[in-house]
């Protein structure tokens, strides 16, 4: 239950200028606020949210390493207060996952991430290139002969969870229905979410946890190639490495995490590369800047812009005392910006040599696990694009909006003119 019935308790907490600014939730802004933030006031406390806000790189990488005084038990936490029906359709639905990875400390996170990263590795992702550019290469197929495509719905939105499938041997056909699931899952746990949505979202979890319960029965009784069949081989029935429903619910996170943060980097990526035009000519004339692109795409445009923490103990951070079980958000999205940390940090440039400073993979213990898979498939994209479609450019007077949550950056579209 804790995936959704964990939620934000608000309390009672001083709101100075920064609480008061346009709500967190409003993307367009955001930069220019946090960055105000960063000078005049680098921890706030933002009532809407619930959450004190950390927006200075130094102070954020103090919590990412502070094990002792910090939690990352409420990462995956629901932004809104989950009504007792939701819980009892979960409860009804034998939902069951619990915290083991990113939203875990301690002994049991240590344990299932060495499990995990037996199969989750460079070497995995490393074997998996040709079959990535075979997919992205189809994916551009489809789009010759085309004058003009949404990048978001015509290509991002779909490949990073087809090389997911790949991963943990899914069927492409289930596509619609895993993306489906996905989104739910954003609102519940990322968004504000009404009393109707919990409901319906509930029945989708429950849908979706069941799924993939039966994805690893299926491995158990015939086991492949993939990760999910090479986690149960890890576990070799015994509970003391992974219990089953520990493997079950990293299964449950895989199929969200490992492709929902992709879609919107890449897209992220498309969208400051052709605004910033000379950078898109400078990979164009030189390949050998792409894996940099790809590092200063996190970091000026990171998928992932806030990432959430729990006080264990009263903490004073940036001159600001934080109450024992205050929730935190790490501004990763101002972190990756901060002017101390990297010169001129509103200018985009494929060429900067710190890129990789950048905290929207996170840091320390929790580091993405997928992150060496997201880099990869980042670099075949724009291999492969910048060769067959150099003259492409954003649609004029195209209005990019984004999902409504403070933890990612996601479009909900990219129009492009592709010749």
């Amino acid at each position: 239950m804790s995936d959704v019935a964990g939620t934000t308790s608000r309390g009672s907490c001083p709101v100075h200028g920064m609480g008061n600014r346009p709500s967190p939730y409003y993307h367009e802004t955001m930069y220019a606020e946090l960055a105000q933030a960063r000078r005049d006031e680098p921890v706030f406390y933002s009532p809407e949210t619930g959450y004190w806000i950390v927006t200075r790189y130094d102070d954020a990488m103090a919590i990412l390493h502070d094990h002792d005084r910090i939690s990352s038990e409420n990462t995956s936490d629901s932004a809104s207060p989950v009504h007792q029906d939701a819980i009892d359709i979960m409860k009804a639905g034998n939902f069951t996952a619990e915290k083991v990875q990113s939203n875990c400390d301690g002994e049991r996170h240590t344990r299932v991430r060495n499990a995990s990263a037996q199969l989750l590795n460079i070497r995995t992702f490393t074997a998996m290139e040709p079959a990535i550019r075979d997919l992205v290469t189809k994916a551009l197929d489809r789009l010759e002969g085309r004058q003009s495509a949404d990048l978001l719905a015509d290509l991002t939105y779909e490949l990073p969870a087809q090389v997911l499938f790949l991963l943990l041997g899914i069927p492409q056909e289930d596509m619609d229905k895993v993306k489906a699931w996905s989104g739910t899952r954003t609102i519940l746990n990322f968004s504000p979410s009404t009393y109707e949505q919990q409901i319906a979202g509930a029945r989708d979890m429950v849908a979706y946890w069941q799924y993939c319960v039966d994805l690893v029965r299926k491995r158990m009784e015939s086991p492949g190639d993939d990760v999910v069949s090479g986690l149960l081989r890890v576990r070799n029935g015994d509970d003391s490495i992974l219990t089953l429903n520990e493997l079950t619910t990293v299964v449950y996170g895989l199929v969200f995490a490992g492709h929902e943060t992709t879609t919107s980097q890449l897209t992220n990526a498309f969208r400051a590369l052709l605004t910033y035009r000379d950078n898109w000519e400078a990979i164009c004339a030189d390949t050998s800047l792409i894996p940099f692109a790809v590092e200063e795409t996190f970091r000026y445009c990171g998928a992932v812009i806030g990432w959430r923490r729990r006080a264990k103990t009263a903490i004073e951070i940036g001159g600001v005392t934080i109450p024992a079980g205050g929730n935190i958000i790490l501004s990763f999205g101002s972190a990756n910006r901060d002017e101390k940390h990297f010169e001129e940090p509103e200018r985009f440039d494929v060429r900067r040599k710190n890129a990789r400073k950048h905290l929207t993979m996170g840091n320390g213990k929790h580091v993405c696990l997928g992150a060496p898979l997201a880099r990869l498939e980042m670099k075949i994209v724009l291999e492969e694009f910048t060769r067959r479609f150099p003259n492409v450019r954003l649609a004029e007077n195209a209005k990019v909006e984004h999902a409504y949550t403070y933890v990612f950056r996601a479009p909900r579209s990219l129009p492009v003119e592709l010749r």
